[in-house]
């Protein structure tokens, strides 16, 4: 009688909380009690968003809206903390051993952590990502190296060679930050969490992890998307089983995630930085 119990207590929320206020930026946070934290998503994920609207009508045909993709970011992540606070004010850790109870606040630091610094499969992870796209860049046809720019253009702003290496980090590192943060709270942290508590951890994560391939899908017309799609399945697959390895906590692969990202965005900027993530445009020296 006990064990089922807690299900149904856990399963509470359901009931209370109607699903439109699950989904609205800080709406979960109101229902729980935690206003300040609601209008600080609320208005984080408004103000960015407005941000990429006055961006939108600057920026390059082609280049990624940093700002919109920081909005969405930190929406994911509003929807994880929802999770979490549902969980521990219904007890659902009692008989699901894969939530993981650490603060938002900590698993958004956890890269820069001593103990994930010194992580051999962070630093693995990082070696990789620069590794294999200066390898793949290396040999593009048509290549221009970092040595050889002159500016770069992004979001209507143009800055010389050194200043545009100043402004793509600027926005690459938090958007790295914001996708190793977000992606884990909600390919694992939630989805794969909760694929394994009804199909078992196997199929869970392969569950989840086709499931992270298939949003870094962009063009199906591209034939490289599909390649971006295979990789992204089988990265969804690592950092859904260091997730498992490590009992079910996220700091690891969230570290794993953002720093693979950085150093990948690193590389490409300086070994050919026409093709840099963000689409951001480059001019070269004849």
């Amino acid at each position: 009688m006990v064990v089922c119990a807690v299900p149904a207590r856990a399963a509470a929320y359901e009931r209370e909380l109607p699903w439109w206020q699950f989904f609205l930026p800080g709406g979960g946070q109101f229902y729980l009690g935690e206003t300040t934290k609601g209008v600080a998503y609320a208005g984080g994920v408004l103000g960015l968003s407005g941000w990429a609207v006055a961006a939108s009508y600057k920026h390059e045909p082609g280049a990624v809206n940093a700002p919109m993709v920081y909005a969405q970011q930190l929406y994911v992540i509003s929807l994880y903390d929802t999770y979490r606070g549902l969980q521990l004010k219904y007890g659902a850790d009692k008989y699901n051993k894969r939530f993981d109870r650490s603060s938002v606040s900590d698993l958004v630091s956890a890269p820069f952590r001593k103990e994930q610094l010194l992580n051999p499969w962070v630093i693995g992870c990082a070696i990789a990502g620069a590794g294999l796209n200066y390898a793949i860049e290396r040999g593009a046809s048509g290549r221009r190296s970092y040595a050889d720019m002159r500016g770069m253009r992004y979001l209507g702003g143009s800055y010389n060679r050194d200043t545009g290496a100043a402004v793509y980090s600027a926005y690459w590192v938090p958007l790295s930050l914001g996708a190793g943060v977000s992606e884990e709270m909600l390919f694992r942290g939630m989805l794969q969490a909760g694929f394994e508590d009804r199909w078992g951890s196997g199929r869970g994560l392969v569950g989840a992890s086709l499931l992270f391939g298939a949003a870094h899908m962009n063009d199906p017309n591209d034939p490289d998307a599909w390649s971006n799609v295979a990789f992204a399945s089988v990265a969804g697959m690592f950092f859904g089983w260091r997730y498992q390895k490590n009992d079910y906590k996220l700091a690891e692969v969230i570290a794993s995630h953002f720093w693979f990202d950085v150093a990948a965005g690193a590389a490409l900027f300086l070994t050919n930085p026409k093709e840099n993530p963000l689409g951001a445009k480059m001019d070269f020296a004849f």
